[in-house]
């Protein structure tokens, strides 16, 4: 078997103008039902207001839900949006889904195309499914992978109960660590200076720090000696 990652700008779809807006994002969940649609959609934008509106505008989307809204590190605009709508035709996914095709994961938007990740017998197999989307559109094929293997990640749900599980003082702590370069090689400050920053003790910094640690250290590891196990 192997996988390939197939993408397809399906035109004259919302998710086809996005191009314009510099998005990646993924569609979490997603559903149909008697030519009805709901999906959860996370996009990460220099604008989320713009992309909003692409979105809106399109006569197959009714509603647009706005679950939450940050900014990004990098200065980028996140955000997940549970959209609903109707289907006047069959998407790329539901292409996919009915000729027996098995996408793995999300489906993703970048640069304006969406993205499947593909289980597949063969290579004739995935001319089939090229030659399916073509139906929608241009078709790139990003990757093919000869052998399947099984990526060892969290889930979501594990990831955000780790995230949700670190108590304010210790974020408050690292982001104060990370601002003043304490994780820098070499560092540019010392626990001291980061704990006197945060009007604390030298010992109340250093329990902050090997207490996140040691909770990050025991939630990545299982997951590193899998994916040794799975070499």
């Amino acid at each position: 078997m192997l996988t390939a990652k197939v993408c397809v700008q399906y035109d004259g779809d919302w998710t086809a103008e996005l191009a314009h807006h510099d998005v990646f994002g993924e569609f979490v969940a997603s559903t149909f039902r008697n030519n009805r649609y709901v999906g959860m959609l996370a996009i990460e934008s220099e604008d989320c207001d713009a992309v909003r509106e692409v979105i809106g505008a399109h006569d197959t989307v009714e509603t647009i839900d706005v679950v939450e809204q940050y900014e990004t590190s990098e200065g980028r605009c996140a955000t997940t949006m549970l959209l609903r709508g109707r289907l006047t035709e069959v998407t790329p996914l539901q292409s996919l889904m009915y000729d027996g095709f098995l996408p793995l994961g999300p489906t993703q938007l970048v640069d304006g195309c969406e993205c499947f990740d593909l289980l597949l017998n063969d290579r004739e197999e995935l001319s089939e499914a090229i030659e399916l989307l073509s139906a929608f559109g241009d078709v790139t094929v990003e990757r093919i992978t000869q052998d399947f293997r099984r990526e060892i990640m969290p889930s979501r749900s594990e990831w955000q109960e780790l995230l949700a599980s670190i108590p304010p003082r210790q974020r408050e702590f690292l982001n104060t660590a990370v601002e003043r370069g304490y994780f820098e090689i070499p560092r540019q400050v010392t626990l001291e200076e980061v704990a006197a920053e945060m009007d604390i003790t030298k010992t109340t910094a250093s329990n902050h720090l090997r207490k996140v640690e040691r909770k990050l250290v025991e939630f990545m590891l299982p997951y590193i000696n899998l994916a040794v196990q799975e070499k």
